[in-house]
């Protein structure tokens, strides 16, 4: 997991004989490793972790903070103690880097110079014995028949509004961070919860105390926005999804057209077979998610400056400390 983390941040860097060097993703490594292009990285988890700018002590450190932010918006809450936009702002932000930390357990951190992996067969030689599927010309990396960084915000999304994807030079000389991730059954379930905790935190405070009626409803309506916008954006998110596995037409067909139902399932097994690449984003999924997108990031725009201009002027109880005593069992 170490290694394919580091492989997929850019850490491992492709020396070919017949053309420039750029980064492999942990697939093409793993590709050319089973076909014996090239023997396995001799690089240990303790190298890796060496390169790492990530610290145990400051791990630690973190973990400590986190959780006695956590406990100190409980304890205030319990006690009936006002606790501030800016505290529930930085709640709803520390549940994520919570969820991140999670995710990221076997990721190096901040590793700048790459290792080197001298290839001592030429790419042209890999593409050829590679057959068809190596046949059509590349538009990341040489190696785009293997694993193409596809979809990511930057080669999908971007393009298909006609912006510019940097870096410009082929092949890529560092691997891109906005990548979507392909993810399947509790996994996305998992994503799907953590977003909506993520916004339902912000709804917390629906009652809070603001300087102006006009700062409540606005705080109420944006908090609204982002908790609504989030389910809606999985709605439509899943409807494309459903689209792109043929989901669709199968329920269709099995409800009103069940004599199309073998054809559409053995177009679909004949789609993934031949490894024809999904059209993303669809017309309909780009257009019904981008006012969501713009409308969620106006919404969270007021949600992190409101939580400043409310500390202008706070409740009396903001000022007063948590009584850790009452929690304390005696007699």
């Amino acid at each position: 997991m170490e290694h394919g983390f580091f492989a997929d941040m850019g850490g491992f860097l492709l020396v070919p004989p017949d053309t420039v060097p750029f980064p492999a993703t942990a697939k093409q490594i793993h590709w050319l490793i089973e076909h014996r292009y090239l023997p396995f990285p001799d690089v240990t988890s303790a190298e890796l972790a060496d390169k790492s700018k990530q610290d145990t002590v400051a791990k630690v450190v973190t973990c400590f903070q986190i959780g006695y932010l956590v406990l100190q918006c409980l304890g205030r809450a319990a006690q009936r103690l006002t606790v501030t936009t800016m505290e529930l702002s930085a709640l709803a932000i520390v549940v994520c880097s919570i969820m991140t930390s999670l995710c990221w357990l076997h990721k190096p951190s901040n590793v700048r110079i790459p290792i080197k992996l001298q290839l001592k067969i030429s790419i042209e030689r890999i593409l050829r014995e590679a057959g068809e599927i190596a046949a059509t010309p590349y538009k990341q990396t040489p190696l785009d028949f293997i694993d193409d960084l596809c979809p990511s915000w930057s080669l999908n999304v971007q393009t298909f509004m006609n912006m510019p994807v940097a870096p410009f030079e082929r092949p890529m000389s560092r691997l891109g961070n906005d990548r979507f991730p392909n993810l399947k059954g509790y996994q996305e379930a998992i994503l799907c919860v953590a977003t909506l905790v993520y916004a339902s935190i912000h709804v917390m405070g629906w009652n809070f105390e603001f300087p102006t009626r006009a700062e409540l409803i606005l705080w109420r309506v944006c908090s609204m926005f982002l908790f609504g916008n989030t389910v809606a954006f999985w709605i439509f998110e899943t409807s494309a999804a459903w689209y792109h596995i043929g989901r669709w037409q199968r329920f269709f067909c099995s409800i009103f057209w069940k004599s199309k139902l073998e054809d559409v399932e053995k177009a679909r097994l004949a789609r993934e077979a031949a490894r024809v690449p999904k059209i993303l984003p669809l017309r309909a999924e780009f257009w019904s998610i981008f006012p969501l997108a713009c409308t969620y990031a106006a919404a969270r725009l007021y949600l992190i400056v409101e939580a400043f201009l409310g500390m202008r002027a706070l409740n009396a109880s903001a000022y007063s400390t948590v009584n850790w005593a009452t929690y304390i069992p005696h007699v």
